[in-house]
């Protein structure tokens, strides 16, 4: 089972990313930081904190439950992230999106059909357009993306449409240059698989919460770990 050091010492062999300008870096680069509930919840708070503290980042970390690019109608991130970034004038975004996006994409109420369900060939298309307008709308110049992905979750079906986001995620930011995805699918695993408990520091931990999606405390830490590295190389 990983231990804390083993999540990190996974990392090394990760792409390199460009600098921040050193301008940016000495005032202390900012960080705006968005998604659904795992950005609102404990893996959001914590990376954020980690950031901060060691880093000296400012940070403006902004989520929002059950949101995600599939339904607009209910929160429309494109919208809003873009006004978020034109408020704090970012030099990094960070976003985990996913866990609520497998299900049909809202079009909108005079649009014809109304939705594209999950699995119709319309879907994929589309949800990688919304894909790179959020990107367009959160990094269109200097800004640094760094999209987050989803960790494995306990329910077969969504697992396998949870993957297949991850996939799309991956192929869209490698076509950015100022861009990168963030795999976390072997993070918070047990051989690779899906895991309720992990060990971290010798000690074994719940790291899901119940629901087999969200993280408990110590599985957001634990995912705050396994990210953060990725982010300090543009910082050190």
């Amino acid at each position: 089972m990983p231990t804390r050091r083993q999540f990190l010492s996974t990392l090394a062999a990760a792409p390199a990313v460009a600098l921040l300008p050193r301008r940016a870096r000495a005032a202390g680069p900012k960080v705006l930081m968005m998604g659904s509930s795992m950005m609102a919840g404990g893996f959001g708070l914590y990376l954020g904190q980690d950031l901060e503290r060691e880093f000296g980042c400012v940070i403006d970390r902004r989520g929002k439950p059950s949101s995600g690019l599939a339904r607009p109608d209910f929160y429309d991130w494109i919208t809003i992230g873009g006004k978020a970034r034109e408020e704090f004038q970012p030099d990094i975004v960070v976003c985990i999106f996913g866990g609520n996006d497998a299900q049909g994409l809202y079009l909108g109420r005079n649009a014809d059909p109304k939705w594209y369900r999950y699995g119709e060939p319309e879907w994929m298309p589309e949800y990688r357009r919304r894909i790179n307008a959020y990107a367009d709308a959160v990094a269109p110049r200097h800004e640094r993306l760094f999209w987050i992905g989803m960790p494995q979750v306990r329910s077969e079906k969504l697992h396998g449409r949870v993957a297949e986001m991850n996939v799309v995620y991956e192929s869209e930011m490698s076509l950015r240059p100022n861009a990168r995805f963030v795999s976390t699918w072997d993070a918070l695993t047990v051989r690779g698989k899906y895991s309720d408990h992990v060990v971290i520091d010798g000690k074994r931990v719940r790291a899901r919460a119940s629901d087999g999606v969200h993280v408990s405390p110590a599985g957001a830490h634990a995912l705050a770990d396994y990210v953060r590295p990725h982010i300090a190389e543009i910082l050190t």
